[in-house]
């Protein structure tokens, strides 16, 4: 101890000769000292040297970072001091001699300061992990690609409602032959489910005496032919006998109408009539002498829900069981007088009353549902009856409204399936409010879900509003209102009035945000939605009095300065909400000035505007989300968050090349096509979070969706899927066998779409939100190119025909004539032309050899309202959106055009 205690004061006296090493030397670590380098500056290059198998510690003079192997380097180049090994141990600062080493105590790193030496022991710092001052806030983390999503098939049987058959088991007797010949005639010897009724539910078929007086005058059956059939499987899941699209109605048979002209006029309908007659009173004999067996085997429908093709020719055969058809298709006639249907509704009803005594519960619910047609009274009785789940099921097979099926899910204990149809219609708070006087947990668990629907939809106040009057969901309504106060300034400000309307105790710690929004210099939207929200408020509570309060002057200025929309009763009402005195004494008079511009599409003459500049990205896709900001999707670059200036505000680590948005504006879809498929990821532009949804192919796709429904055209099938989720449930679905879709367009409150199969093409008309069938037409084929999918007309016959001096554009609606001609001047010669369909009318563009020119041309009257001329070469495309219009192209331009003002805004992507 004596002889290390002389070392150390012989080393503290000593001199260095060589305090530093020079040139290439094996280094084996570095100094980083303090009195010329901060801690985070001495970490930083720490990081920088970092490998695998290093070190660090930290002293109270500096940082020391041991390499696990020397490395060669020049030491003037060096990010710190070198520090070399001598002999087997110790780092040392400079090359000593031997007797500078025979002087040494024993150090872990030997320093030279002030050219003396300075012994530093590992056991006496604290030793670094650099991972820990690494900052990654800035960074988004996002979860790898799970690949157990890709290609996977959609769930189309969840929906799936079943048939009485299958519903009441074995209690029906199965089948018998007399069914199946019966089928055979009445479908000309095609077999087929659907059963024999009064409307005998064979679409398009005829019967042995039409067939007979068609065989022997052929010229009555005009052209069948051309008659769609409507065989479609047009389900809201896709699985066989699951819930129907609402059709469209279904006009007579032409060929029907013919025979019924003919059989009157040579006398064959008392024939008709007497086979019919006859099979009537064998059917009613049957029920009068009790024979209930037989008679329901042979009962007619009443009172029918399908569309009528016609009059039927022959008699109906005998049923084989008494299983029910969920379909609605339509059906012949036979025609009955009201005495006759009122005798046969009458024997129905005693037969249902006996069954229903008997105990007969299965027999009793097919007189209702099949022969009655009280398919909601057959339910009731059904629940009754406590057979929730067999009512549930004919409840989804019959298309009953949603809130009904929801309602017998739950009761029946399956509310993953009842949860479904909800987000499929948006049924919460009708099925809500018929269950919770009687079922409040089950009213419970959907308003839980319902919360969850809409924060996936990105409403978040609505989803506060929707789990409020539950005690224990408050705790988590108060976290989505924080997040709707982090998710922008408009929301932000509208969940100040929730919070002054739920929460008015905490309204005082927003002091800060609230000054900000009543300082008239303060941007003026995110005031004029706070004043949205003060309108529609209930209640007058004393923060929302406050609030009314601070604002109003400023949104008042924001009026006379045309920044807002308010009218004089509205600031009114503001004023009265308030309730203060002094400030109705302070108020000048309202000053509400005319809003400048006036909405483009009822606009007279012809606005002409130019293209913004090129800016420095491609926009494959680009859609405005509000506050003077914009999404955009870069290919392969991502998604970026545009301001208004055209910067990049933030960044999406995921392809995109198409946007879907939700109707909040808060999520969204990004779509990248992989040759065959489609990678789907969804964007919550509120947390700022990317979920992959998986791949699929597509071949249409909607721009827009309520945030949980999308729709989208798949394996020419229509679908709607669930995109709030991975699972990608589909929700709806339609497919006709052998079939392609070749053209689809998406609207606001239409959907259309070109089908082709081998009888030609078709445009079926969906309308929103219901998706009802509109119509279903017949287009010629040699029409197709011609045709543009409109949602006022639904196939639309377009004449175009160009020359030098422009193009005539005409069309045909409510029986006239409409044609403009858009000129060409200064595009050079017109080399080709294109055509897109928006709500009010088209987008034509007109490509000449020198420059582009795009018209917005109004549906009504054909005229055109705005030319918008665009640099030559770039590939243009448009998105229609509430209220606005954006056209962008590949070379970085975006004109924002305002149909509410006639307003333009051009950006560049930078």
């Amino acid at each position: 101890m004596a002889e290390t205690n002389d070392k150390a004061e012989a080393q503290a006296d000593a001199t260095v000769r060589y305090p530093v090493w020079r040139g290439w030397q094996p280094v084996a670590g570095l100094w980083f000292g303090a009195d010329w380098l901060a801690p985070e500056r001495r970490a930083e290059r720490i990081l920088q040297a970092w490998t695998m198998g290093c070190r660090a510690w930290r002293f109270d003079d500096g940082d020391v970072l041991c390499f696990e192997q020397a490395r060669p380097m020049q030491c003037s180049e060096a990010a710190g001091v070198p520090l070399c090994r001598i002999g087997a141990h110790g780092l040392y600062a400079g090359p000593l001699t031997a007797d500078e080493l025979a002087a040494l105590a024993p150090a872990d790193v030997q320093l030279v300061v002030g050219g003396r030496l300075q012994p530093l022991h590992f056991a006496q710092a604290q030793a670094l992990d650099p991972s820990l001052v690494i900052d990654i806030d800035d960074y988004a983390l996002h979860d790898t690609y799970d690949g157990r999503f890709s290609l996977r098939a959609p769930r189309h049987d969840r929906l799936a409602g079943k048939r009485v058959r299958e519903v009441l088991g074995d209690s029906v007797p199965p089948p018998s032959k007399e069914q199946a010949e019966f089928l055979r005639r009445a479908h000309g010897g095609v077999g087929t489910e659907a059963p024999p009724s009064l409307r005998e539910r064979v679409t398009g078929t005829r019967d042995g005496m039409a067939d007979w007086l068609l065989r022997r005058f052929p010229g009555l059956s005009g052209e069948p032919g051309q008659a769609r059939s409507g065989h479609a499987t047009q389900t809201r899941n896709g699985g066989a006998g699951t819930l129907r699209a609402r059709a469209a109605p279904r006009a007579p048979q032409a060929w029907r109408s013919a025979l019924v002209r003919f059989a009157m006029a040579s006398r064959a309908s008392k024939l008709i009539g007497m086979r019919q007659g006859a099979y009537l009173r064998r059917m009613m004999a049957q029920f009068e002498k009790g024979d209930l067996g037989e008679a329901l085997r042979n009962a007619l429908p009443i009172d029918g829900r399908g569309d009528s093709l016609g009059q039927a020719f022959g008699t109906p055969g005998r049923r084989g069981d008494l299983s029910l058809g969920g379909d609605r298709h339509a059906s012949t006639d036979i025609n009955l007088g009201d005495y006759e249907r009122e005798h046969l509704r009458k024997l129905y009803r005693q037969a249902f009353d006996k069954l229903d005594r008997q105990g007969q519960v299965d027999e009793a619910v097919f007189v209702l549902a099949e022969l009655l047609n009280a398919r909601q009274e057959a339910l009731d009785y059904l629940v009754r009856h406590q057979r929730h789940a067999q009512a549930a099921e004919l409840a989804l097979s019959w298309d009953m409204p949603a809130e009904t099926i929801i309602r017998l899910l739950m009761l029946s204990g399956d509310s993953e399936r009842a949860i479904l149809v909800a987000r499929r219609d948006n049924a919460f708070a009708a099925a809500i409010a018929m269950l919770e006087k009687d079922h409040p947990e089950h009213a419970g668990r959907l308003r839980r879900e319902w919360g969850q629907a809409l924060v996936e939809r990105g409403q978040w106040l609505a989803a506060v509003d929707a789990v409020w009057p539950e005690p224990e969901l408050r705790e988590q309504a108060g976290r989505w209102l924080l997040a709707a106060e982090a998710a922008g300034d408009e929301l932000s400000a509208r969940a100040l009035v929730q919070r002054a309307t739920l929460l008015p105790d905490t309204i005082e710690h927003y002091a800060e945000r609230i000054a900000v929004l009543a300082d008239p210099a303060s941007p003026a939207l995110p005031r004029a939605a706070l004043a949205e929200a003060l309108l529609a408020a209930k209640g007058n509570g004393k923060a929302l009095r406050m609030l009314a309060t601070h604002v109003l002057p400023a949104l008042a200025a924001d009026r006379a300065a045309c920044a807002n929309d308010l009218d004089r009763q509205q600031l009114e009402r503001l004023l009265k909400l308030s309730g203060d005195p002094w400030l109705r004494a302070d108020l000048p008079a309202w000053g509400v000035p005319a809003v400048a511009g006036r909405k483009l599409w009822e606009s007279q003459g012809e606005q002409r505007w130019q293209a913004p500049a090129a800016g420095l990205h491609a926009a494959h896709d680009v859609v405005a989300i509000g506050e003077g900001r914009y999404l955009a999707a870069l290919g392969e670059a991502g998604v970026a968050v545009i301001d208004r200036h055209g910067r990049s505000v933030r960044r999406y680590a995921v392809p995109a090349y198409k946007l879907a948005i939700a109707d909040s504006l808060q999520v969204a879809l990004a779509i990248a096509p992989r040759e065959a498929v489609s990678r789907i990821a969804r964007l919550d532009l509120a947390h700022h979070e990317i979920a992959d949804l998986g791949v699929m192919p597509i071949q249409f796709a909607a721009d827009r969706y309520d945030g949980i429904a999308w729709s989208l055209v798949s394996n020419d099938r229509l679908l709607v899927v669930d995109a709030a989720r991975p699972s990608l449930d589909v929700l709806w679905s339609v497919s006709e066998p052998n079939s392609r879709v070749i053209a689809a367009e998406y609207f606001a409150a239409d959907e259309l779409f070109l089908i082709q199969d081998a009888r030609g093409a078709s445009c079926w008309h969906y309308r929103l939100p219901r998706r009802a069938l509109r119509s279903r037409d017949a287009v010629p084929e040699s029409l197709e190119q011609r045709l543009r999918l409109h949602p006022i007309t639904g196939a639309q016959l377009l004449d175009v025909s160009a020359d030098d001096d422009g193009m005539l554009l005409a069309y045909s609606w409510s029986n006239y004539r409409r044609s403009v001609q858009l000129s060409a001047h200064a595009l050079g010669k017109l080399r080709d032309c294109s055509i897109k369909s928006l709500a009010n009318g088209f987008l034509v563009g007109l490509y000449g050899e020198e420059a582009m020119r795009f018209h917005l041309v109004r549906f009504n009257d054909a005229a055109s309202l705005a030319a918008i001329d665009w640099p030559y070469g770039a590939a243009v495309s448009v998105r229609e959106q509430d209220g606005r219009l954006l056209m962008y192209d590949d070379q970085g331009r975006v004109l924002d055009i305002d149909t509410q003002r006639s307003q333009v805004h051009g950006l560049s992507l930078l």
